[in-house]
């Protein structure tokens, strides 16, 4: 016997397979059935009443623009039927109605608060949520941006045509964070929205859902008429047990030309325990990959190509995939930061590497692409025995790092590798590999390296807070700051560097003499070398950082002009403010590590050329 969903969800189906059908007996004979004979149905199929059919779904117009692939597949077609389907959302002042907050972190654990949104503009707030950068290879900036994405918080007021937990969902799928998305998705709940509807059900197929997929978050399956959501109707009716609505949902969509092959040989995998490969998949949707992942079946290539930054990071993580394929879906999504360093590190060493390629690494890396490159750099390195060889790879790597605007991901890459090199403090090259120790984490292994370098002596110390460190630099952060004071200036390229130092260190509280603190505060108030944001944009980040009901607004501005700079570029004492504007509002780490960050990668720029003495008469 059925259970009561899959009755009702059976009775719901076959009001709108009854009225496609009849829309079918309009077409020529051979076009409706295989057989000469229809289906027969029984008493108990038929719906309480008949309900009077709406106008059939419209194709979207030929110049629509298309969505983002990861969320609106090709397969999402509709049928040419009189399915009935549900009447237009009327937006009013207020915004696009959406159900009770939602979200995964609160005060508990990492949230920002429940009214981070409560005073903020919509248009402002959907504006620098599309931007933030959760999608980004800096894991500071992508931590932060996940944070406020899954703050449970309640929407900012406003009028919208979308919703803004789509946008939200959209942003976690966008970034990799697919379970997360779909925990997201199975929490949210927006009436009448037909595009968040499908959004969320595309969300809980990535995440494997089996639980969420064929329950009331997708009960639009049981009224729309695109392909997309009838294989979903004719799925769950299949695995409820009701095979006859099954059956005839699939003919219908093969008597209107959208049959299926590939979905049905993966439905009948998953129904009946088997693992046929399903062939070309013509208009792939995430409904195929759910199919695919239940059979337990590799997800083809040819579908990460195609569909985005999710499915990319599904099969990169699938060891029945060829390394081939899961080094080329890693390489697509490296820039995203998806893919964790130690994901990336297993793959390089599961390739199988010529030993004339490791000969000629140094060579051939540069004009690799940049994953392949480091990965092949770095499995070099590792079986290296000369200790200048190695050292020459590493920072080879960490230059095509730079280049490709990846230095974090380069550092996360070698890092473990660079640790294992013996300091030479003396090196002219000792600060690079400082740098991407601190970026990946290893300040101790960065502390081997600073020598007799002042600077990056206090750097270190900074980094790793030990209190042994951080008493040795107080008599090289006095000098920093008489340095700094000295009118004119001894020429000095660090001189912007050491400003940072001073800046960061007074804003995060670390220890010094009240004299030296005095000075370091005035110091960063001051304008150094860099790209600083205008003044109304650093204005209004200081005013709404006032405001807790404009919380999530402020560091999305924030994060959005930082990144629009680079912490390579921004200058000191905008880095400083920026650091002192999250100690200010609480978020005591995000600004630590926003500050070491910066002391990574914070490149002063040269100085100006020697003016030219003017000729002699």
């Amino acid at each position: 016997m059925r259970s009561r969903l899959a009755k009702s969800e059976g009775r719901a189906a076959w009001l709108g397979v009854m009225a496609a059908l009849a829309g079918l007996l309009a077409l020529p004979a051979a076009a409706q059935w295989s057989s000469d004979k229809p289906p027969v149905l029984g008493p108990g199929d038929y719906p309480p009443e008949a309900t009077e059919d709406t106008p059939a779904v419209k194709p979207p117009a030929a110049n629509a623009t298309a969505a983002p692939q990861s969320l609106q597949p090709k397969t999402d077609i509709p049928v040419v039927t009189t399915i009935p389907v549900p009447a237009p959302v009327q937006v009013d002042s207020l915004g696009k109605p959406e159900g009770p907050p939602v979200g995964t972190l609160d005060a508990s654990n990492g949230g920002l608060g429940d009214h981070i949104w409560n005073g903020s503009e919509r248009a402002k707030a959907e504006d620098l949520l599309k931007r933030a950068p959760l999608a980004s290879p800096d894991p500071v900036f992508r931590e932060l941006v996940r944070r406020i994405v899954l703050t449970k918080a309640g929407t900012p007021p406003g009028a919208s045509q979308h919703s803004f937990v789509g946008l939200r969902i959209e942003k976690l799928l966008d970034g990799g964070l697919i379970d997360a998305a779909g925990t997201l998705a199975a929490q949210a709940s927006v009436p009448d929205d037909d595009a968040f509807a499908r959004l969320q059900a595309g969300a809980l197929l990535l995440a494997d859902r089996a639980s969420d997929v064929c329950g009331p978050d997708t009960a639009t399956r049981l009224s729309s008429g695109t392909v997309f959501w009838m294989q979903l109707r004719a799925w769950c009716a299949a695995v409820s047990g009701d095979t006859a609505t099954a059956e005839l949902t699939k003919a219908v969509l093969a008597a209107q030309g959208h049959s299926d092959a590939a979905y049905n040989v993966l439905s009948d995998d998953v129904l009946n325990h088997k693992t046929v490969p399903p062939g070309p998949i013509a208009h792939p949707s995430e409904m195929h990959i759910y199919l695919l992942q239940q059979a337990g079946l590799p997800i083809p290539d040819s579908l990460a190509r195609s569909m985005g930054t999710p499915v990319n990071l599904l099969v990169m993580r699938d060891p029945r995939q060829t390394l081939p394929a899961r080094l080329d879906a890693a390489e697509r999504i490296v820039a995203t930061g998806a893919a964790t360093a130690e994901e990336l590190k297993a793959i390089a060493a599961a390739q199988e590497l010529p030993l004339s390629q490791v000969a000629n690494a140094a060579v051939d890396a540069p004009d690799m692409p940049f994953l392949a490159g480091q990965l092949l750099l770095r499995r070099t390195a590792a079986i290296e025995t000369r200790p200048a060889e190695k050292a020459h790879l590493m920072l080879l790597a960490l230059s095509l790092g730079d280049k490709a605007g990846l230095a974090p991901v380069s550092a996360a890459l070698q890092g473990d590798i660079i640790a294992t090199l013996r300091p030479s403090p003396a090196d002219p090259d000792a600060r690079r590999f400082v740098r991407a120790l601190l970026l990946a984490g290893r300040p101790e292994a960065a502390s081997r390296w600073a020598g007799r370098d002042p600077v990056m002596r206090a750097v270190t110390a900074f980094a790793t807070r030990d209190p042994a460190q951080v008493a040795a630099v107080q008599g090289d952060l006095a000098a920093f700051a008489q340095g700094l004071v000295k009118n004119p200036p001894d020429p000095d390229g660090d001189r912007s560097y050491k400003a940072l130092l001073l800046g960061l260190g007074d804003v995060l509280g670390l220890p010094m003499p009240p004299d030296l603190k005095a000075q370091a505060a005035s110091l960063s108030a001051q304008m150094w070398d860099g790209q600083r944001p205008g003044p109304g944009t650093m204005r209004t980040i200081e005013e709404i950082s006032l405001q807790p009901d404009r919380r999530g607004e402020t560091l999305l501005m924030m994060l959005d002009t930082i990144r629009s700079i680079g912490l390579r570029d921004l200058a000191p004492d905008a880095t400083v403010e920026f650091t002192r504007l999250l100690m200010a509002m609480n978020q005591t780490e995000t600004a630590r590590a926003l500050a070491m960050d910066a002391l990574a990668q914070y490149v002063p720029p040269p100085p100006p050329p020697p003016a030219v003495p003017p000729a002699a008469p």
